[in-house]
């Protein structure tokens, strides 16, 4: 969901690339983002079951869906179970990020999109820490939450991301590969966030 230092270099699993500030803008939500996240990580869902995961209200819930919808991002698609009375989403992109522009700058409505993406995975963490206590011991005892400042080159800077996002694809194939398709003892999903910028004190 978040932007990426280096959008020219093909990745592994594909982005899909906003170029139309109206669909940016649809989305800049943090309540749409967990939607259409939910989409992307758990497979088709509908309202009922998007709102016993989140605690959103199902009009609520419907509303941000509408949304997604007009925007291009998710779509209805057949019930799961065959039953017609209910509506099963998809979303329509695996991952997407803004287009870039010629200059490098970001638009106002990229502002607003990442604006929202920080909120988004600020509530993420958030709501990690509201379950920590929770989770089985051996998952409390695990994760990482630090930060690092370096002296980087511009060029520097794109070396460690790509080497970043190597690990971070490389523990994606892990996951997802034939032979992880059963479930093992004790396996949960992980979330990673990967930021790099500038420091500015």
């Amino acid at each position: 969901m978040g932007q990426n230092i280096d959008r020219t270099k093909a990745k592994a699993e594909e982005v899909t690339e906003i170029a139309r500030e109206s669909v940016l803008l649809a989305i800049s939500n943090s309540q749409r983002m967990r939607v259409l996240g939910l989409l992307r990580v758990k497979g088709p869902m509908t309202v009922g079951m998007i709102s016993d995961v989140t605690g959103m209200a199902p009009g609520s819930v419907s509303f941000h869906l509408k949304k997604l919808f007009d925007a291009g991002m998710a779509e209805k698609t057949d019930s799961a179970d065959g039953d017609k009375r209910k509506s099963w989403w998809k979303a329509n992109h695996r991952s997407m990020r803004p287009a870039p522009r010629d200059d490098g700058r970001i638009s106002d409505a990229e502002y607003t999109y990442f604006q929202s993406v920080a909120v988004t995975y600020e509530s993420l963490y958030e709501r990690y820490l509201d379950s920590v206590n929770d989770l089985p011991q051996e998952w409390r005892e695990v994760g990482l939450c630090e930060d690092r400042t370096f002296d980087l080159t511009p060029e520097e800077t794109e070396q460690m991301c790509l080497e970043l996002d190597a690990v971070a694809q490389k523990w994606q194939q892990h996951s997802s590969g034939e032979q992880r398709n059963t479930a093992r003892h004790n396996m949960r999903k992980v979330q990673i966030v990967m930021q790099a910028f500038p420091w500015i004190p």
